[in-house]
């Protein structure tokens, strides 16, 4: 079973093509390519979640049902909610949330976040933001910042928590924006364990200041 909540794109204000901004959310948000429209984008969406386990192949544990797998069942839900979570300054934000039930229990849980540039009808990524010759330092920023949230003095602490690779911290795609900074949110068992969670860490506006690129998206928005 799958279900999914959408919340796309219908009005942006005068002058603002709300057609383009659709095709961008299709295209980034429901990942869909520019071959669909918004609307059979979003029925793939549904089709895409409900089938992805088709082929599973689900070992026997429970006794019971040993040596009889005609009798086992196993129920997957998914259901996915995709909104706007930021909107301000020409940028706006959509959170998307895919949550994996296995017989009702709740197995995985993801957030990916994808931002626009109303303006320039354009994705915000990486390169809209920094300059390329910086993004060593911002990784840096990123684990000073993992060590102050999490109260460690080192590495090994925070190996000990369940993270791991933390000298290799990445700056992914996968970051929100809001009044404060920027928040760089991993998925799980990307930058810790799974019992972690998805591992948050925000870096203010102003300690980014001297890392942006001419046109940073980031100087609408301080």
């Amino acid at each position: 079973m799958a279900e999914a909540t959408i919340d796309y794109p219908v009005t942006m204000g005068e002058g603002v093509r709300v057609d383009s901004l659709q095709r961008l959310f299709a295209a980034y948000v429901l990942e869909s390519g520019d071959t669909l429209s918004l609307q059979d984008a979003m029925r793939q969406v549904v089709t895409n979640s409900m089938h992805q386990y088709d082929f599973m192949q689900e070992p026997v544990a429970d006794e019971e049902f040993a040596g009889d797998e005609e009798n086992v069942t196993i129920k997957y839900a998914t259901s996915t909610r995709i909104a706007p979570i930021y909107n301000k300054n020409g940028v706006v934000t959509f959170e998307r949330v895919d949550v994996v039930k296995k017989n009702d229990k709740v197995t995985s849980v993801t957030h990916r976040y994808y931002s626009f540039d109303v303006e320039s009808q354009s994705f915000v990524d990486l390169s809209r933001m920094f300059r390329d010759d910086a993004l060593a330092d911002v990784c840096q920023l990123l684990r000073k910042q993992l060590l102050a949230q999490n109260n460690a003095k080192g590495n090994e602490q925070l190996n000990d928590l369940g993270y791991f690779n933390v000298e290799n911290i990445s700056v992914t795609r996968n970051f929100y924006f809001d009044d404060n900074g920027v928040t760089w949110s991993y998925l799980p068992n990307e930058l810790a364990v799974e019992a972690v969670g998805e591992p948050k860490i925000t870096i203010p506006y102003s300690d980014l200041e001297e890392y942006l690129c001419d046109d940073s998206i980031i100087k609408k928005l301080k």
